[in-house]
């Protein structure tokens, strides 16, 4: 029943923010909308900032759980699935992200990013960089995904303020034809 509780006001919420700003969704609106009290709503949340992070953890665990990143191609789908996702999202996205702050968003797509980012460089180096005999720290690997992470970061928050004149599967497209290659490129200067 819990899980339910928990469920319904998230999807509530989400319901909510594809009709009216985000800011503008009270607790009360969203108790309505799904039929509990206020007392049910505090149980689980401690406020509306708790909600939106757990939505957007759960959002984004959601999607990026079922993406590789791992291979060079399958890296370029996970991307696409992203911007597709993003397209089809694109209000609740723009809502969320004007209530929450550029930073505040920025550094969770920052953090989420990074660790599949991690995964990806990893396997570049164990596959095409050490076989060469071009040792690289771990330290440098993790620099290099938060490099890439805070590319996308910014691609993805400019894309939201409609700073990009692109939508995001093209300028996901973009990304990917412009940074082929980079990251073997990029492990291999770090070991000079």
């Amino acid at each position: 029943m819990a899980q339910f509780t928990k469920k319904g006001i998230m999807d509530s919420f989400v319901e909510l923010a594809e009709e009216m700003p985000i800011d503008k969704i009270t607790i009360k609106k969203i108790c309505d909308n799904c039929g509990i009290n206020r007392n049910t709503f505090y149980y689980y949340y401690q406020d509306l900032y708790a909600l939106k992070e757990e939505i957007i953890y759960v959002k984004a665990q959601k999607l990026f759980s079922n993406l590789d990143f791992s291979t060079s191609e399958s890296w370029k789908g996970s991307l696409r699935i992203i911007g597709a996702y993003a397209r089809k999202n694109e209000v609740f996205i723009r809502n969320l992200f004007n209530s929450m702050g550029r930073d505040a968003f920025g550094d969770y797509i920052v953090d989420a990013v990074s660790k599949l980012a991690y995964k990806y460089i990893c396997t570049i180096y164990d596959e095409e960089i050490a076989p060469k005999g071009i040792k690289v720290s771990d330290k440098d690997k993790r620099r290099l995904a938060y490099f890439f992470s805070k590319i996308f970061s910014e691609t993805t928050v400019e894309w939201i303020r409609g700073k990009s004149s692109l939508d995001p599967v093209e300028t996901l497209e973009h990304g990917i034809e412009m940074l082929d290659g980079v990251a073997e490129l990029m492990l291999e200067n770090m070991s000079k």
